[in-house]
């Protein structure tokens, strides 16, 4: 649809991207979306479109080990394999967005609860290890694994004597989701989001349960809770239908 000049004004002045970073133990994060301008907040304007453009996360915060033996770990404090990937929520309810698991209807329910729930639906993205992953400590062609994260093994461990003996190697790798098409094709319809704080937590695609970043060799070490998360988040506020509309 063509736009006139002032159309086009207006219609960049009521979209809006926020880059939202935060670095919680507890991977429990929360962010206060104030209005920019009057768009994110008139009564023109009830419902948007809204959109998780990317997120990418990591246990860069582990103070120990720096996130190089990163795995999930649920609030029982049992090791999650995430084979699935990792599904991160928001508490933006919306009821043409929902996640499956396993051919059944059940969603992860709101914030604070654990386990499954039915009929629950909110803005989400699953998040996946952009190199693949190891599970969790075990053995992989005779050698230990020590990370639920990329590994690259060098030609033996780390303080090893001999001829081509090789500390071992270690990335530390980015959980990551993102989906570059425009917000008009992707976004999904909620009310305003506006004038409140938004949640976010993680949860096993597997299990349902919430989980967090942790340490492998420092299991639920508070130093070692170190999930950090950054988002782009794209809004678009939409007009609300008049009489005159045909």
């Amino acid at each position: 649809m063509m736009r006139n000049n002032r159309e086009e004004i207006q219609y960049h002045q009521r979209k809006f991207k926020y880059s939202l970073s935060g670095d919680d133990p507890a991977a429990n994060f929360i962010f206060d979306l104030q209005p920019p301008n009057e768009f994110a907040f008139s009564d023109r304007y009830s419902q948007c479109l809204i959109k998780i453009n990317h997120a990418y996360l990591s246990n860069r915060g582990d103070a120990v080990n720096h996130g190089l033996d990163a795995v999930f770990m649920d609030k029982a404090g049992a090791v999650e394999l995430m084979t699935c990937g990792c599904l991160m929520m928001t508490d933006i309810r919306t009821n043409n967005c929902q996640s499956l698991s396993t051919n059944v209807g059940v969603i992860v329910p709101p914030v604070g609860v654990g386990g499954f729930q039915t009929a629950l639906s909110g803005i989400h993205a699953v998040l996946h290890n952009t190199a693949g992953s190891v599970g969790v400590a075990g053995d992989f062609k005779g050698a230990a694994v020590e990370a639920a994260t990329s590994v690259t093994r060098g030609f033996a461990a780390a303080g090893a004597a001999g001829i081509g003996a090789q500390q071992n190697n270690y990335t530390v790798n980015l959980w990551e989701y993102r989906d570059d098409r425009p917000i008009e094709d992707a976004g999904v319809l909620c009310s305003n989001p506006f004038g409140r704080k938004m949640n976010i937590e993680l949860f096993s695609v597997d299990s349902g349960n919430r989980v967090l970043m942790t340490s492998l060799s420092n299991l639920g070490v508070a130093a070692s809770n170190g999930s950090s998360l950054n988002i782009e988040l794209e809004i678009l506020m939409l007009p609300n239908p008049t009489p005159d509309d045909p």
